[in-house]
């Protein structure tokens, strides 16, 4: 059997003779197919539609660097766990496929996890820059676009350097009468990837509360000196979200960061536990279109729009337009809607 953590799928990185991993065997496969399929599915639907509403309304007008942001992680969300049934493949029958595939895989897994983890830090900055530097970010409005692409390039780039042990040394291994995919038996490989991804969710998790820890004083000082109803609720309403943010990322993250520095240390026997951490790492990506995109009220709207829109051809199907249901004065709904301006009014301080 194997194990679908980040790093180390393979079982033979436990010793069975005092471990007791094979008597785990069963409760593994049962808890990755219920929640790998849920999460599979949640996630795919969830980034898949934040890719196709950027796609279809914001492709050529991105309003801000959070826009960037927020598609790119929704991509490598999605790449993520586009990887997930070869994962559960592996797991329950061995490798099978071509050894290509499996360096594919999980050079895909590695670069999306750190990605994403990258990204959540970049979302964190932008915010920060945006409310707590408003008066300087408004005046290089038109310059921060071009940066954020830049940032998010060189997320890809840092991600991708930061997965060459697992896109070097990354292969098909023999464990017992099965083979699997895996890193090759290598400790120092293996502790170099393990020490990455802890020192990757270290630096996202200080940006991420360093920055909403600025943006709180902030808008805790503004309540202070404005107590206009709908501004006070528009502040309470970004700090709980904040707050959110955070807990959400600790929730599902820290514990698997903290079976990885506990199987550094050596003489660690959890297979099960290192399963479960990693499995909610995963069910991150689902929740992150909600906490990140969905929220955001423009976002939402387009998301509406992009709903109505698909739904009308079900609805007319096989009715006749007449000559005079369309006139030079009435374009067509759909003329409409995919040329209504953009909104111009300045952004509030949650995502949009």
């Amino acid at each position: 059997m194997a194990y679908t953590d980040s790093y180390d799928y393979n079982s033979s990185d436990y010793d069975s003779d005092w471990c007791g991993v094979e008597e785990q065997e069963l409760a593994i496969n049962v808890f990755q197919t219920c929640v790998f399929i849920v999460v599979f599915l949640l996630g795919v639907a969830g980034n898949g539609l934040v890719i196709v509403t950027f796609a279809a309304y914001r492709r050529d007008r991105l309003r801000s660097t959070t826009d960037v942001f927020l598609f790119h992680l929704a991509l490598a969300d999605l790449l993520l766990l586009l990887t997930l049934p070869l994962q559960a493949a592996d797991t329950h029958l061995g490798w099978v496929l071509p050894v290509a595939l499996c360096k594919a895989t999980r050079a895909t897994y590695a670069i999306n996890t750190y990605s994403g983890l990258l990204l959540l830090a970049c979302i964190s900055i932008d915010r920060y820059l945006v409310v707590v530097r408003a008066r300087q970010m408004l005046r290089l409005r038109r310059q921060m676009l071009p940066v954020g692409m830049a940032a998010s390039a060189g997320v890809w780039l840092a991600a991708v350097l930061l997965s060459l042990p697992d896109i070097l040394f990354s292969g098909v291994t023999r464990t017992g009468d099965n083979l699997f995919c895996g890193l090759l038996r290598s400790g120092g490989v293996k502790a170099a990837a393990n020490g990455a991804v802890i020192g990757v969710f270290a630096l996202s998790l200080s940006v991420m509360v360093t920055c909403y820890s600025l943006i709180a004083r902030v808008l805790h000082e503004g309540h202070a000196q404005q107590q206009q109803r709908g501004k006070q609720w528009r502040r309470q309403r970004t700090l709980r979200l904040m707050l959110c943010l955070v807990l959400v990322f600790l929730l599902f993250q820290l514990p698997y960061t903290v079976v990885l520095s506990r199987k550094m240390a050596g003489n660690f026997c959890g297979p099960l536990l290192e399963y479960v951490t990693c499995t909610l790492a995963y069910a991150r990506c689902c929740i992150n279109p909600v906490l990140y995109a969905l929220v955001g009220v423009r976002f939402r709207s387009d998301v509406l729009r992009l709903l109505r829109g698909s739904a009308r051809p079900c609805m007319f199907d096989g009715a006749q337009l007449t000559a005079s249901s369309v006139t030079p004065s009435s374009p067509p709904s759909t003329m409409l809607l995919a040329s209504s301006p953009t909104s111009l009014t300045p952004r509030s301080p949650g995502f949009s």
